[in-house]
C-alpha cells in the first residue's frame, strides 16, 4: 500500500525524517518495502498483513506513528452531517443481510461536478490513481484517508430511485466503469435498481450510473460487505480494486456512518449542493469486545520489566480504552477496527511491537529434557529410508491425487476410492488407493528423459473408502526397479529381475529386525501371472511384489520391464525391532552338506525350506537354495533343486554320527511331504 509522508503529517506531528520513520515502522512490524521521493513528498510502499485492515488507511498508519513516536493523532475536522431533505423519494432495500450486514446511503442534491482542486488531485495522484472529477476524487480520497470504500451514484440514473442489495440473477450483465461487460450469476452480490444491476457490491460501480459532468443529484454509498463474498466475486470476475482489497480484509463496521459524513462534508464543500436524507440499514455496531492483560505475564513472556503505566499508555495510544485496571492487570476495550485482538497474548504482542523488538534482550533458552521422544513410527520410517538409500534406491514423492484413467491403466478398481467432489482437473479426481500408478508415472517420466536404469522408492499415504462410508488412510511403501541392475566389472551388466526386488524386501525386513518372512504365489491386477508373490509375516499378508504386466506397461507407455513392491508400513510398525543384540562368536565349527533333489515343478521353494528347517532343528543353522535346474536329464514336470545345509552346535564339535540321522530325517520328510528324491 502507498502512503504519503506529507499526508501523514496532517494527522500526526512527525519530527522524523522519512528514512528514520520508515525504519521505525519496519521495526514495529509494519514493513516499509520502499521509500521513493515524489516532488516535495515521499511515498512509503508498505506491506500490510491480512490481519491488519486498519493499516489500509492514512488514519490507521497515523495512529501507528503516533504510538511509536509518543505523539497525539489529530482528529478529523468533519462533524456529523444533518440532512435537510427528510423526504428524498429514494428507497433502500437490503435483500441479503448476511452478505451486507450494514448499508448506508446519503442523498446529496444540486451538486456541480467539475475538476478537483489541486490539493485533492495531488493526494489522489500520490496514492497512484488518476483524478476523474471532484465527486469521484472525494470518494477515493476518503477511501485512502479512512479506509472505508465509498461509491457515488448518479441518483437520476437509478430507476425509480430504488437501491436494492441482492444477489445477481442468472444471465444478468453489467458494464462496469472500466468499460468491460461482465456476466453475473447468483453467488455475486450486486447493487441494483428496479430494472438492472448498477454496481458489483464491494468491487466496482456500473457505467450506467456513474457520476459525470451532467450529474445533479448523488447517492453516496458506504457499506459493509461480507469479506468472503467480495473475495469470491473478485476472483471469479478477475478484477481487483482498491475497494475490493479492503472489503476482503474487513472494514470497520462501526465507522461507516462517520466516514460517509466525512465524504458528504467534502462534497458539499467542493461540489456545492445540499446534504439530504441519510439511510442506515442493518447493524449499527458490533458487540463490545474486551481483552485482559496481566503485567506479570507481559514481562514473563518478553523477559523485560515494562512498568504498568508504560504498558497502559501504549495500549491507549493504539486505541484501546481502559475499562478497568489495577496494579497487577488491565482490562481494555478493543476498538472496532481491531478485529485481530482477542486474547492476552495479542496485547503482549502489541506492547512489544511499540516498545521495540530491539529492546528485548538476547537470552539462551534453558535446556530442558523432553519427556516425549521421537515416536517409534518416525524412527521406523527413517530406518526404512536409510536402508533403501543404502541399497542404492532414490526416494520419490508423487501426488496424492490421481485421475481415474491412471487407476484404470494400472488395473486398479475404483469401487472403494475416495472421490474429490470438485476436482481441479481430470488428473486429480480421486485420492490414491495405491502408490503403484504414481511409481509408474515417475518411471515413465524418467525413461522419456533418457534415464533408464531406475531404482525408486516412496513412503506415502494411501486412502480408502470403507463399506460404512467413512474413510481411512494408511502409510505404505512402494519400490520400483527398471533397466539394468548395478553391477561391477566382474559380474558385467544384467537386467533387474524379480529376485532383485524380492531380495530388497528380505534385506529391508532383516534391517527392521522382522523375522518369520515368507513369499507365496499371488494374483494381482497389475502383476504378471507367475511373477507375483505375496509378502507374509507371521502368516499375515502385508504386501505384494512382482513384475508389472506388459498390458499395464503399455498403458503407461513404458517399454522396459518394471518390478514393483508395495507393502503396508503400518504393519511393520508393530513388528519392527530396532534394538541391536550381539551373539557370541561360535567356538565350534559348523558342518556344511549339499543335497540335490528331484521334485515336482509345482512345489514351492518356501515350503521345501520350511520342511528342512523343521526337520533339521535344533542342529540346523541355515539352509539356502543354491541351484535350480531344468534340462534333458530332468523328467518333464520335474525340477532339480540343490540346497546347502549348515549344521552347528554351540557346545561341541559335531561328528558324522551326529549329523547323519538329522540329514536322513530331512530327506525322509521331504520325500514324505513332497515326493522329493535324491538326484
Amino acid at each position: 500500500m502507498r502512503i504519503s509522508y506529507n499526508w501523514l503529517k496532517e494527522h500526526v506531528d512527525i519530527r522524523l525524517a522519512p528514512e528514520k520513520l520508515a525504519e521505525l515502522l519496519t521495526m514495529s512490524g509494519l514493513v516499509v518495502e520502499s521509500l521513493q521521493p515524489l516532488g516535495p513528498d515521499h511515498i512509503f510502499e508498505i506491506e500490510v498483513t491480512s490481519n491488519r485492515p486498519d493499516w489500509l488507511s492514512v488514519i490507521g498508519i497515523a495512529r501507528e506513528v503516533a504510538a511509536i513516536c509518543g505523539s497525539r493523532i489529530k482528529a478529523l475536522a468533519a462533524a456529523p452531517v444533518k440532512g435537510q431533505d427528510t423526504k428524498s423519494g429514494a428507497r433502500i432495500i437490503v435483500d441479503d443481510k448476511k452478505l451486507c450486514p450494514r448499508y448506508t446511503a446519503r442523498v446529496i442534491r444540486n451538486v456541480k461536478i467539475g475538476e478537483s482542486p489541486q490539493w485533492l488531485k495531488t493526494k489522489v495522484e500520490a496514492m497512484g490513481l488518476r483524478p476523474v472529477n471532484n465527486a469521484v476524487d472525494i470518494t477515493n480520497f476518503c477511501l485512502f484517508e479512512t479506509g472505508e470504500p465509498m461509491h457515488a451514484f448518479d441518483l437520476d440514473k437509478v430507476s425509480d430511485n430504488a437501491v436494492i442489495v441482492r444477489r445477481a440473477k442468472k444471465g444478468e450483465k453489467i458494464v462496469t466503469i472500466d468499460g468491460v461487460e461482465r456476466a453475473l450469476d447468483d453467488p455475486i452480490l450486486v447493487i441494483a435498481d428496479r430494472e438492472k444491476p448498477v454496481a458489483i457490491a464491494g468491487v466496482m460501480g456500473g457505467a450506467n450510473t456513474e457520476v459525470t459532468a451532467s450529474t445533479k443529484n448523488i447517492l453516496l454509498e458506504a457499506a459493509y460487505f461480507d469479506p468472503v463474498s467480495v473475495r469470491k466475486t473478485s476472483r471469479k470476475l478477475g478484477v481487483s480494486t482498491e475497494s475490493s482489497y479492503r472489503f476482503e480484509r474487513k472494514v470497520d463496521l462501526d465507522s461507516i456512518a462517520s466516514s460517509s459524513d466525512r465524504a458528504t462534508a467534502l462534497i458539499t464543500e467542493l461540489c456545492g449542493g445540499t446534504a439530504g436524507e441519510f439511510f442506515d440499514v442493518g447493524e449499527k455496531t458490533r458487540p463490545e469486545k474486551t481483552a485482559h492483560l496481566r503485567y506479570e505475564r507481559l514481562n514473563s513472556v518478553l523477559g523485560l520489566n515494562i512498568e504498568p503505566p508504560r504498558a497502559a499508555a501504549i495500549l491507549h495510544a493504539l486505541g484501546l480504552e481502559a475499562k478497568g485496571s489495577s496494579r497487577d492487570a488491565i482490562t481494555a476495550k478493543v476498538p472496532s477496527f481491531r478485529y485481530d485482538l482477542e486474547a492476552e497474548v495479542d496485547l503482549i504482542e502489541e506492547i512489544s511491537r511499540i516498545y521495540g523488538y530491539d529492546r528485548i534482550p538476547q537470552t539462551i533458552p534453558a535446556v530442558v529434557e523432553q519427556p516425549v521422544r521421537v515416536p517409534s513410527t518416525i524412527v521406523v520410517s527413517d530406518k526404512i529410508r536409510e536402508a533403501l538409500t543404502g541399497f542404492g534406491l532414490d526416494e520419490i514423492m508423487t501426488y496424492s491425487l490421481l485421475g481415474r484413467k491412471s487407476l484404470a491403466a494400472a488395473g486398479v478398481g475404483t469401487g472403494d476410492v475416495v472421490e474429490i467432489q470438485n476436482p481441479l482437473s481430470s488428473e486429480q479426481e480421486v485420492m490414491r488407493p495405491t502408490l503403484i500408478p504414481g511409481m509408474l508415472n515417475a518411471i515413465r517420466w524418467n525413461i522419456n528423459r533418457k534415464n533408464k536404469d531406475l531404482r525408486f522408492f516412496e513412503l506415502g499415504k494411501v486412502y480408502v473408502k470403507r463399506h460404512d462410508g467413512t474413510f481411512s488412510e494408511h502409510l505404505c511403501l512402494s519400490i520400483g526397479l527398471a533397466g539394468q541392475a548395478s553391477a561391477g566389472w566382474l559380474e558385467g551388466a544384467r537386467q533387474e529381475s524379480f529376485f532383485d526386488v524380492k531380495g530388497m524386501a528380505e534385506s529391508l525386513l532383516a534391517e527392521l529386525g522382522i523375522s518369520g518372512v515368507s513369499f507365496k504365489p499371488a494374483q494381482s491386477p497389475f502383476l504378471s501371472t507367475g511373477a507375483a508373490a505375496s509378502l507374509e509375516v507371521g502368516g499375515k499378508i502385508i504386501g505384494i511384489l512382482g513384475q508389472v504386466k506388459a498390458s499395464v506397461l503399455d498403458e503407461f507407455d513404458i517399454k522396459e520391464k518394471v518390478f514393483t513392491l508395495e507393502v503396508s508400513v503400518e504393519e511393520l510398525f508393530s513388528r519392527a525391532s530396532l534394538e541391536k543384540t550381539f551373539s557370541e562368536i561360535p567356538r565350534h565349527p559348523s558342518v556344511v552338506r549339499d543335497i540335490s533333489l528331484i521334485a515336482d515343478a509345482t512345489v514351492h521353494n518356501e515350503d521345501l525350506l520350511s520342511t528342512v528347517r523343521d526337520a533339521g532343528s535344533p542342529l540346523l543353522k541355515d539352509a539356502q537354495l543354491i541351484d535350480r535346474y531344468i534340462g534333458k536329464q530332468i523328467p518333464d514336470g520335474k525340477v532339480s533343486l540343490t540346497y546347502r545345509i549348515e549344521y552347528q552346535d554351540p557346545t561341541r564339535t559335531l561328528e558324522d554320527k551326529d549329523i547323519t540321522p538329522v540329514h536322513a530325517k530331512i530327506l525322509q520328510e521331504l520325500e514324505r511331504r513332497f515326493g522329493a528324491k535324491l538326484r
